[in-house]
């Protein structure tokens, strides 16, 4: 049975004609009204949200929506769940798996917030903000720079990507705001063969201090992501800086049996 909307007013949120054109899940639009609530401060740090079952009857959606609406809440680090006890909104410091932010796929979840784009262009390899490891200083590549900014509007962290022209030479003609793009390339046919992943201790420079509204020196840290071909060429380098203080980063693994 085709799920819809209950009597909840449910936003997709702002955007550009073409975010508002596509079609939206209906777990991301109940998602989005939750953020919204945060935002505005009418559901405060420690304030309690309502279960799945609560927003099963008000939406008219299955449980499992509405368990996986509060579930990408608490994988964004805006709500804590305690089993027996509920789910309640976090304070604003982020708790993040490791494990979670170094997995690819975690990226195509859709974390609440929204991206802003700093810079979007083509240039040659020796001029972009990255190295593409392996590509002559001449090749055309594509530089994309974006801030992701929270559900207050508060930066969370800058992302730069520089991907080998010739493998996306449409990119820049996407929606840059809601771009993923290991799944645009797969989608585009490139052989994507691995995916090599570094996290990287960082002081912040100037500029990104600035686009992260924090002090110039401050350590932060920094993810970086190759794609690679089967020959082992990079067709891809991404960085994601994660705002200093914003985020607690640990790692949470089973006990061995003895």
């Amino acid at each position: 049975m085709r799920e819809q909307a209950g009597p909840g007013p449910v936003s997709s949120g702002a955007g550009t004609g073409a975010e508002r054109r596509t079609t939206v899940p209906l777990y991301v639009r109940i998602r989005r009204e939750f953020e919204a609530r945060i935002r505005a401060g009418a559901l405060p740090a420690g304030s309690r949200l309502p279960s799945e079952m609560d927003i099963s009857t008000e939406y008219g959606v299955s449980r499992a929506t509405a368990q996986r609406v509060l579930n990408d809440l608490a994988e964004a680090g805006l709500a804590i769940r305690r089993r027996r006890h509920g789910t309640f909104v976090a304070d604003v410091t982020r708790q993040i798996n490791l494990l979670n932010f170094v997995t690819p796929s975690a990226a195509a979840k859709g974390v609440p917030g929204r991206h802003e784009v700093v810079s979007a262009r083509i240039v040659r390899a020796a001029d972009a903000v990255l190295a593409l490891p392996g590509a002559p200083a001449d090749t055309a590549v594509v530089e994309l720079v974006r801030r992701k900014l929270d559900v207050r509007e508060e930066p969370q962290s800058v992302e730069r990507h520089v991907v080998l022209f010739a493998a996306a030479p449409d990119l820049l003609n996407e929606n840059l705001e809601a771009l993923v793009t290991l799944p645009y390339l797969q989608r585009s046919g490139v052989p994507i063969d691995s995916i090599r992943l570094y996290l990287d201790p960082v002081a912040l420079d100037e500029h990104d201090a600035a686009l992260l509204h924090s002090e110039t020196g401050t350590p932060a840290l920094m993810r970086r992501r190759e794609l690679r071909l089967a020959d082992a060429s990079t067709v891809e380098v991404v960085t994601t800086l994660v705002r200093p203080g914003t985020a607690e980063f640990f790692l949470e693994l089973p006990v061995p049996a003895g």
